[in-house]
């Protein structure tokens, strides 16, 4: 890893990374990388089976990242990765995309059942999040025109699936449309989960000493004010 990322990189600027725990050597690193740096691994990208997770979780891995995307599908026989959600030791935090693309909404609603204090949600989008529909330029990772429809982008001419535009409050949103769970408890998998997982304590919170970061939601999940650092930086009234 210090040839990869470089060791002062190492130290003050990598804090999570994500390894596929059957390649050789992995677990190796997941326990290297905790106790040389005190970074986090998460598991994913993986063809990993259900015994090789366990194996990175021992050696220290804390979550899977993308959890059903890009792993091996869960099996009734070989659970793979995504069978550790559950698991009764200590089950991996978990990364779920709630955009209606990457995962089914009834798969959300399972895993987020299986250990909601686990589970974190993300968005996965892509740089034309914010944008309008239609055609708009490729680039280096992906040279080809590519067209938005929604939080849908695709490669022109194509159903080849580039990613996802959707923003964290609408997966906030679509958790509890899903699962049923309170809109409390969906934003405790974008807020306080998060800040678990990672080990920090100065936010992810509502409580004295905590950074002041966070937002002002209405009944329905929908954002009506930013602060930061105790600012407030936007206002939906002002828009």
């Amino acid at each position: 890893m210090e040839e990869v990322y470089g060791q002062e990189n190492l130290t003050s600027s990598i804090k999570l990374v994500t390894l596929a725990p059957e390649l050789s050597g992995a677990c190796e690193q997941v326990s290297h990388l905790k106790q040389a740096y005190g970074i986090r691994s998460s598991l994913g990208h993986s063809g990993a089976t259900y015994e090789e997770g366990e194996k990175a979780i021992d050696a220290g891995a804390t979550a899977l990242t993308h959890a059903f995307n890009a792993m091996d599908p869960l099996h009734h026989r070989a659970p793979s990765l995504v069978g550790l959600i559950a698991s009764t030791g200590s089950a991996p935090y978990f990364s779920l995309i709630p955009d209606g693309i990457h995962l089914h909404p009834a798969l959300v609603a399972m895993a987020y059942r299986s250990n909601p204090s686990k589970c974190m949600l993300i968005t996965d989008s892509i740089e034309l999040a914010g944008m309008p529909d239609g055609e708009h330029p490729g680039h280096a990772q992906i040279p080809h025109t590519q067209t938005k429809k929604g939080n849908k982008v695709t490669i022109q001419e194509s159903d080849t699936l580039v990613g996802s535009c959707v923003c964290l409050d609408e997966c906030v949103r679509n958790l509890v449309r899903w699962s049923g769970c309170t809109l409390a408890e969906a934003v405790t998998c974008v807020t306080e989960n998060v800040a678990d997982m990672m080990g920090v304590k100065d936010r992810g919170r509502l409580k004295e000493g905590a950074r002041a970061d966070f937002v002002v939601m209405n009944d329905e999940g929908e954002v009506l004010q930013t602060w930061i650092a105790g600012k407030k930086i936007w206002e939906k009234d002002q828009q």
